[in-house]
């Protein structure tokens, strides 16, 4: 996060030459494969999963002013330990940047550490994150060397697994230390949509320092034996998470017509093979880590059935083998009977990743849950699952189904207690009875939040059978309502139906002529209900979405993978994960987006400015224009 660099001097000189002989040492080290995950013998020893009311201050600091020259780089906000600039909501931390004066100050955001509340040395260290992206915005991720307060900056050294400025399509990692003056090394990621959640991860050891985006390794530094001065990066670290507002790195240019600017936090984790840390919490692993990322005691009361292309089998009397089959590696998590926790790397043969666990008497539990790499390079580590060993046959998360009974899981999860606590199950598309819910461990009249990914829609029903009162849910949701707690009897899962209207004429996205071949031009034009101008959604793996129309199943597709300003939209057979049919979507304010091609890193955009109907849709640079932003409106 610091920036400032130090006026040369002949020492400086030295050190930056010291530097490059450092890195051309690394760059000789950097042949070795690593994977951006915790090790098969690691152990999580600190989490937070934002799941509560509110910050866990047993965790976590809050830094409060303008520090020294606004902390060192001349940053324009006061950072406050208000809720107006730092909270938690809907299984999220939420740093809050706003345009306000306060403390002689035009601008407050929040700035939260662990230093002295939970400092370590080496490890894994995992977070999912979503960033603001405005001009004069700077997000990090960092971590600063406990010492800080008696030998200073940069000599306590500094890690920055992700920093983001202004409105840039990619984020940085760098190394700040002492060697002679101050040093850095830094790289930076490809072009992606960072305002979409993504994990950024760092392996740390006593010989490299490795940075990650989405499992993907960016940056690479050796320091094995203090190599290029790098003694301060044997030592104890502190976390820290901030949003600053303008400074020296992102330039005193600041829009403010962008605020307020948020980041969310999913959660931080932290592994050691070794434990070798500090802490003052009693409670250094989430007790509700509904994602059980690394949790050596997994996800307590998740009785959930996995989703679909992975699970646990019956595969003899006495063995049972688990699966991931889109996958590039896979660690799967166990305990029987609640015994203690075991930890492998399962055997990959293709895409397809399988261990065997033998022993198993009839009886027997398994609690499991995978930490995976999926073919398009994705981590992630999934929810908590169950698996019951029946001697005589199969046997899974739920049992005793009959053909009244959906088992079916998928990306819809439903939690028996509010900020998604408790036990929790996964449903896909589908209609679920109360036998089929019961069948997943819920009992009648037990919900009270629910995971609804954008592009679903989920109805409650108050009795059986899809009979009684309802309620239509279309996002995440961390308490239901009084008016739907603990009433729901049966469920509906389907596809959300939706138009998609421009802000600056008021119409919506079209299929020209409601034709159904590919090349279909779209364009805008007056809403007329028809389902040439409904759309389904389909989040990717990556967070990008896929657009397709209800009248002719096709993708929203940017013509010949041009990368060109005013290339036309049109529609296609959907392909293989292909970027140029994937968008990114990001909420801009009042219920407006802006749809940004994967391919080309442009926006969706009306032609020439244009209010009429016909008028064409084209890809175009992105400017937060109003011909560029568009509402998603559910319908049917």
């Amino acid at each position: 996060m610091r920036k400032q660099l130090l006026k040369k001097t002949a020492a400086s000189v030295l050190s930056l030459a010291m530097i490059v002989s450092s890195m051309t040492f690394t760059s000789l080290k950097m042949s070795k494969d690593v994977t951006a995950a915790p090790t098969t013998s690691s152990k999580m020893v600190w989490s937070d999963e934002f799941n509560g009311a509110s910050i866990d201050t047993s965790k976590w600091g809050y830094e409060i002013g303008t520090g020294s020259s606004g902390w060192g780089n001349n940053e324009q906000q006061y950072y406050t330990n208000r809720s107006d600039n730092a909270y938690v909501s809907g299984g999220a931390l939420h740093i809050r940047a706003k345009k306000e004066s306060y403390g002689g100050m035009n601008y407050t955001s929040a700035r939260l550490n662990t230093n002295g509340k939970f400092t370590f040395t080496y490890g894994y260290v995992e977070a999912r994150i979503a960033l603001p992206a405005s001009q004069g915005i700077w997000p990090a991720f960092w971590m600063l060397g406990a010492n800080i307060g008696s030998v200073g900056w940069p000599s306590c050294g500094e890690i920055d697994i992700m920093e983001a400025i202004n409105a840039e399509s990619k984020t940085y990692g760098t190394c700040h230390w002492n060697c002679n003056g101050h040093a850095e090394y830094g790289k930076s990621s490809g072009n992606f949509d960072r305002t979409q959640y993504h994990t950024y991860g760092l392996q740390w050891d006593n010989q490299y320092i490795r940075m990650f985006v989405d499992g993907n390794k960016i940056y690479e530094m050796y320091i094995e034996n203090n190599a290029g001065d790098t003694d301060e990066f044997h030592k104890p670290f502190y976390l820290l998470l901030n949003v600053a507002v303008g400074g020296n790195w992102p330039g005193f240019s600041i829009d403010n017509n962008a605020f307020p600017q948020e980041m969310k936090v999913d959660y931080v984790r932290v592994y050691q093979d070794n434990p070798s840390y500090s802490s003052s919490s009693s409670n250094n692993v989430d007790g509700n880590n509904t994602s059980s990322g690394g949790n050596s005691s997994g996800n307590s009361g998740s009785t959930s059935t996995p989703s679909n292309g992975m699970g646990m089998n019956y595969a003899g009397s006495n063995s049972a083998t688990a699966y991931v089959n889109d996958s590039k590696w896979t660690d799967i998590h166990y305990s029987v009977n609640g015994g203690g926790q075991q930890n492998v790397r399962m055997t990959q043969s293709g895409s397809k990743a399988t261990y065997t666990i033998n022993g198993l008497n009839s009886g027997d539990n398994v609690k499991y849950w995978f930490t995976y790499c999926n073919t398009s390079g994705y981590t992630r580590d999934t929810e908590a699952y169950t698996y019951t060993h029946k001697s005589g046959g199969s046997s899974g998360g739920s049992s005793g189904n009959t053909s009244n009974v959906n088992s079916s899981s998928g990306n819809i999860y439903i939690y028996q207690d509010i900020n998604y606590g408790g036990r929790v199950a996964s449903l896909g598309e589908g209609s679920y009875n109360l036998a089929s819910l019961q069948a997943k461990g819920f009992k009648n009249d037990d919900l009270s939040s629910l995971k609804v990914p954008f592009g679903y829609k989920v109805t409650l029903y108050a009795d059986d059978n899809f009979s009684g009162r309802t309620k239509v849910i279309t996002n995440d949701t961390s308490w239901i309502g009084s008016d739907f707690n603990d009433i729901t009897s049966s469920i509906k899962v389907e596809k959300a139906k939706y138009t998609i209207i421009n802000k600056h004429s008021g119409k919506v996205l079209d299929v020209s002529g409601s034709n159904t071949n590919n090349g279909a031009n779209v364009q805008q034009w007056d809403s007329n209900g028809t389902n040439a101008q409904k759309w389904y959604i389909h989040q990717n793996s990556d967070y990008s979405y896929t657009i397709t129309s209800v009248i002719n199943g096709k993708a929203l597709d940017v013509d010949a993978w041009s990368k060109n300003n005013g290339a036309n939209v049109q529609m296609w057979d959907c392909g293989n994960s292909q970027s140029n049919q994937q968008w990114w979507l990001t909420e801009v304010g009042d219920g407006y987006s802006s749809i940004i091609n994967k391919n080309s890193n442009k926006c969706l955009d009306v032609s020439g400015w244009s209010t009429a109907s016909g008028a064409n849709v084209q890809q175009y640079d992105y400017y937060q224009q109003a011909n560029q932003l568009w509402k998603f409106v559910l319908v049917d």
